[in-house]
């Protein structure tokens, strides 16, 4: 069977079973092995022909460890699906090593970081008005993009998580909010404290549109965000607040630190964030525990009383 016969019947049976950004992503790995393997027949490929492409991908397409790592696993996926149906050897496992991806940098925001860009949210950017004069708005989407700050902040959830949710999934009076299709398609809970709920009634008291099926939040026209859009919203925000490097994922590592900090759990932490392992919790405890040690350095009673 041609490989692109094969990959018909791999979607067949396992799309529904995928997130769209991980479908989106694996036909466009799945696109670059056609290129560089060609349209052979399958059980022709061969764990050579694996290890030439990934050195393919890191040396003419400098793609990152990380996105190497990511090939190789949907590649392996591929061949564990063609293995039970078509029950041709698996080329990969055991056979061509997963490219080594180093361990993330953890940056997170500080509490100042956090006040600052809520503040931000209120007042555009300086603009000059016809007679030169240096002006500013209120924005129209402040009340929103501070409940959307406050919930990222308060649950760690992925940025794809947020935009997808619907009224439905959130309980205005427990604070739940339900992630039906988190990654890898997982479901699962988490919930909100007072703040977050606070700036989300204040946001949805003014919006007509509150039907179960309507986005959490909206775009102005009702729809759900765009990824993309809500990246440069946040960007333009932490701008106008003075704080550097913000990107959407930060509020992930900050919710996941603080959780630690403040006493909860690794185990309690995994579920929350929908992490099928513990090593990247792992990584946030270690970084935790330095923290705690830096703090207790500074602000030990007994050093500082020179006991």
């Amino acid at each position: 069977m041609k490989f692109t016969d094969a990959l018909d019947g791999y979607w067949l049976e396992r799309r529904r079973n995928l997130s769209d950004n991980t479908v989106e992503q694996y036909e466009w790995i799945f696109g670059y092995a056609l290129r560089f393997i060609g349209d052979v027949e399958v059980e022709q490929i061969s764990s050579d022909n694996i290890r030439h492409w990934l050195n393919w991908l890191k040396d003419e397409h400098n793609l990152a460890p990380k996105s190497c790592s990511n090939s190789w696993t949907a590649l392996s996926s591929f061949f564990s699906w063609a293995e039970n149906e078509l029950n041709i050897p698996h080329p990969i496992r055991e056979k061509v090593a997963c490219p080594t991806v180093p361990p993330p940098a953890i940056d997170y925001y500080s509490q100042t970081d956090l006040l600052a860009m809520i503040q931000a949210c209120e007042m555009g950017d300086t603009w000059k008005s016809r007679c030169g004069k240096p002006t500013r708005s209120v924005r129209r989407t402040a009340a929103r993009d501070k409940a959307i700050i406050t919930t990222l902040l308060d649950t760690g959830l992925r940025a794809s998580e947020l935009t997808d949710l619907k009224m439905m999934d959130y309980d205005k009076d427990s604070g739940k909010v339900i992630v039906r299709k988190g990654k890898g398609s997982k479901f699962r809970v988490v919930y909100l404290g007072m703040s977050a709920r606070r700036a989300i009634w204040r946001y949805l008291s003014n919006r007509e549109d509150r039907n179960p099926t309507d986005p959490l939040f909206s775009t102005q026209r009702g729809k759900h965000i765009d990824i993309n859009s809500l990246r440069a919203t946040i960007k333009r925000i932490a701008a106008r607040a003075g704080v550097p490097k913000a990107n959407l994922h930060r509020f992930r590592h900050t919710f996941a630190i603080n959780f630690l900090r403040n006493g909860g759990s690794p185990l309690e932490l995994k579920e929350l964030l929908g992490h099928s392992k513990m090593d990247t919790v792992l990584i946030y405890v270690r970084l935790a525990e330095v923290d705690l040690q830096r703090a207790q350095r500074i602000a030990s009673p007994a050093d500082n009383w020179q006991l």
